[in-house]
């Protein structure tokens, strides 16, 4: 196989690691009735490379910007 063809493969296994990971987290959220603020939030950017239109930098968990969804 290529170096392309392998590389393909790892992108390819890492992404699906990562759907796994957010699954399971999801999971246990829901089991500890705790919410993803990230996830919740109206200024969630929904982009890969900024988080927050507010805090773009900033953590999630501590920001005095938060506003859940409606």
């Amino acid at each position: 196989m290529t170096n392309l063809g392998m590389e393909r493969m790892r992108l390819q296994s890492h992404s699906h690691i990562r759907k796994l990971i957010a699954y399971h987290q999801q999971k246990l959220n829901l089991l500890a009735k705790t919410t993803d603020r990230k996830a919740t939030c109206i200024y969630n950017a929904h982009s890969p490379f900024l988080l927050c239109a507010v805090n773009p930098n900033g953590n999630c968990d501590q920001c005095h910007h938060y506003q859940p969804q409606k």
